[in-house]
């Protein structure tokens, strides 16, 4: 018989804002991965401006009850302690037994192929984070970040050296159900490269799935572990950051089998609580209802098209925010506002409404900086 390994894929974990004992229950799975969003304090640091930030300690009891666990550390809160912070986060994941990747010292590290042995197979993980506002393309120490076609080569090089390759990438928009068809894009071609798994997050809200040749493609699980309650930001986003799942599937060498779903809600102490009944159905409904979209060419574009005009509003009520007493925008925020179009997380709603995702940049140009 063909060894395979039974693998619960998640989504955001953050024990910052005081979550803890994260219950978190991994229906007899062989192996756990999930977007780790948590940095700790370096020693010897009591406070952060972070609320995300965990205090500095060992992190053995939170996976006592999970099977082996390997988490991304490629996320836009990577830096929320700090750059001391990445290395006190990565020192605490290794004492604790948690493999984890897409993070390092040196960007060689932040790419290199990260492998759990489990059940007879060498599973393969990578992670990649999309450029934002908290990123701002950052050196390292820090994240690997998405950049085709060197993804692409990542992913053949590290398939050929495991059994079965596990992809995270954290892309997109956050609060909304549909993820972008160019992300749709990449991720086929990430599994057509030999991904057997692809994970995405940072939406905090469930989106489709689909099969995609021999492998399975999530692209966003929500939130696992969070404190949505008191968060207003996240709580405020959508009605769906505090409803998600979560996905186990067989994996093998040679394919990925079919997933089953874990509804749950996410309780007032950020903990997840497993769903039944009517309100399971309806969570298992909705995802379902959005990964019917993924094959429609033409549904795709129309959420597409509405996801980029809400985030044109977003940044213009970010920007009527900013305007001085007389009615005026400062220099200072002129400048942040057409920088900030210019990331690469806004430049795909930027071209899709204006044609020329450059257009900020080109703004961003002499005489202005």
């Amino acid at each position: 018989m063909q060894p395979c390994v039974l693998l619960a894929c998640g989504g955001d974990v953050s024990l910052g804002r005081g979550v803890a004992d994260p219950a978190v229950r991994a229906a007899g799975a062989h192996l756990v991965t999930f977007n780790w969003e948590s940095p700790l304090l370096p020693p010897g640091q009591e406070h952060a401006e972070k609320a995300l930030v965990l205090p500095d300690a060992p992190l053995g009891a939170l996976f006592a009850a999970l099977p082996p666990a390997a988490v991304t550390l490629a996320n836009n809160h990577l830096f929320d302690a700090g750059v001391a912070g990445i290395a006190a986060t990565r020192r605490r994941l290794d004492e604790a037994g948690v493999a984890h990747f897409g993070a390092g010292e040196t960007e060689h590290d932040a790419r290199s192929l990260r492998t759990v042995e489990s059940g007879g197979l060498r599973i393969g993980f990578l992670g990649r984070a999309e450029d934002c506002a908290q990123l701002h393309a950052r050196t390292f120490p820090g994240p690997s970040l998405i950049r085709c076609p060197q993804l692409l080569d990542d992913v053949r090089s590290a398939a050929a050296r495991c059994d079965a390759l596990v992809v995270h990438l954290h892309h997109g928009v956050e609060f909304v159900d549909w993820p972008a068809p160019h992300f749709v894009r990449l991720c086929r071609q990430l599994v057509d490269a030999g991904a057997r798994v692809v994970v995405a997050n940072h939406p905090h809200v469930p989106q489709g799935h689909e099969p995609r040749r021999s492998g399975r493609i999530f692209y966003c699980l929500g939130n696992l572990v969070f404190d949505v309650a008191n968060h207003p930001y996240l709580r405020d986003g959508s009605p769906w950051t505090a409803r998600s799942v979560l996905a186990v599937l067989p994996v093998a060498r040679d394919a990925a089998g079919e997933p089953t779903f874990i509804p749950y809600e996410i309780d007032p102490a950020g903990r997840p609580v497993p769903l039944d009944g009517a309100d399971a159905t309806h969570v298992l409904d909705h995802v379902a209802a959005i990964s019917a979209d993924l094959a429609d060419d033409a549904a795709m574009q129309r959420h597409w098209r509405s996801t980029a005009l809400r985030y044109l509003g977003i940044n213009i009520r970010w920007a009527k925010d900013g305007l001085d007493e007389s009615g005026l925008p400062t220099e200072d925020m002129a400048r942040d506002f057409f920088a900030r179009l210019a990331l690469d997380e806004n430049r795909p709603w930027v071209r899709e409404l204006f044609g020329d995702a450059d257009w900020p940049r080109k703004i961003l140009a002499p005489p202005w900086t």
